[in-house]
């Protein structure tokens, strides 16, 4: 006796089995055939009739109400298409997740070809991995367009409908209101940041005479016969007369710095 669990892509097996060996049976009355067929069905399907007294009327009831509800081509044709879609892994080197594979793929793609669907296999394939990206509002718009209908849509259906749907979402997006984005404002002389500039002070720089003490610069000494050399600097060494005079080399210019090292020398001269 062939059972029936609710599933929709084992119900034309099922169907072709009872109606075979029940339904078509002269030997047995209506009345055993209902017992049959409660005894046949699970879970839901079961439920659809478990309210029915088994009687020789509602034995016919019941199976029409039954063949009514999972003789859905369109569906059945869509959940082979989705078994197809999800394949069983494969264990290397297991022969038996390798026929499981096989056997797999041979059933579901038997059952097609058994359907007699108006569009080819991979078209339905390719329904259900699209239908399965998008978006549930387009996916629901698009069952409640094509539910009426017998036969399965086509994929260059589909594209069209998809096509039709953009369209219609790129014109909502023409109502929609812009977004101003505000312009960035440049920071003010007052407020912004401002660049610091090195400050140079106004205060006259004192010059004293590193040899006689006088208001002017050592490099600035032309004749030293005119600076007045106390005895004390006289005998300063040498070292320190050199120390003193390459400290006022440094922070001039390269001119100044060809002046200094002239001076220099000449103060080296005038202490030897």
């Amino acid at each position: 006796m062939p059972t029936f669990e609710s599933d929709t892509c084992s119900w034309l097996h099922y169907r072709d089995t009872f109606e075979a060996l029940i339904i078509n049976s002269t030997a047995l009355s209506n009345v055993q055939k209902f017992h049959y067929l409660i005894a046949s069905l699970k879970n839901e399907a079961k439920d659809l009739i478990g309210t029915f007294q088994i009687t020789n009327k509602n034995f016919l009831v019941a199976w029409q109400l039954v063949t009514q509800r999972y003789k859905n081509k369109r569906l059945i044709a869509t959940m082979h298409a989705k078994h197809l879609c999800q394949m069983p892994k494969v264990r290397k080197g297991d022969a038996s997740s390798l026929r499981q594979l096989i056997y797999h793929v041979s059933s579901h793609m038997n059952a097609l070809q058994a359907l007699s669907s108006n569009v080819p296999a991979q078209d339905l394939m390719l329904n259900h991995l699209m239908l399965a990206t998008i978006d549930p509002e387009t996916q629901r718009e698009w069952e409640l367009i094509t539910a009426s209908r017998t036969d399965t849509p086509t994929t260059a259906e589909l594209v069209t409908f998809l096509e039709s749907r953009c369209r219609a979402l790129e014109l909502l997006q023409t109502t929609q209101p812009l977004k101003i984005v505000p312009a960035t404002s440049r920071p003010s002389h007052s407020t912004g940041s401002k660049v610091s500039k090195p400050s140079y002070s106004n205060v006259a720089t004192h010059l004293q005479c590193s040899l006689c003490n006088g208001s002017h610069r050592l490099i600035n000494v032309t004749n030293f016969s005119e600076c007045k050399l106390s005895n004390a600097s006289i005998m300063a060494s040498n070292q320190d007369f050199a120390s003193n005079a390459c400290n006022h080399l440094q922070g001039t210019t390269r001119v100044q710095n060809k002046r200094a090292a002239s001076v220099t020398i000449d103060i080296i001269l005038c202490c030897i």
